[in-house]
């Protein structure tokens, strides 16, 4: 059974929100930044600023959001 998905509105513009699958995508996306960040740092010497990690966690779950739609 499919999830009906819940809609938000902004502007005017009506976005859909598909939570379970939005939430099992922001998992995957912030375990593959993560392992990105830790190659960063052992093989190119990435030293992380205090924007990384409130940075990363909104982009993951924003970019988890416009999966969800590519795959819709």
């Amino acid at each position: 059974m499919e999830e009906d998905p819940k809609f938000f509105e902004l502007f005017g513009l009506k976005f859909p929100v598909h939570t379970k699958l939005i939430i099992k995508l922001a998992i995957l996306v912030w375990i593959s930044l993560l392992i990105i960040l830790l190659v960063a740092q052992y093989f190119f010497e990435y030293e992380m600023t205090n924007a990384d990690i409130p940075g990363g966690l909104t982009a993951g779950f924003l970019l988890a959001y416009l999966i969800s739609i590519l795959i819709r």
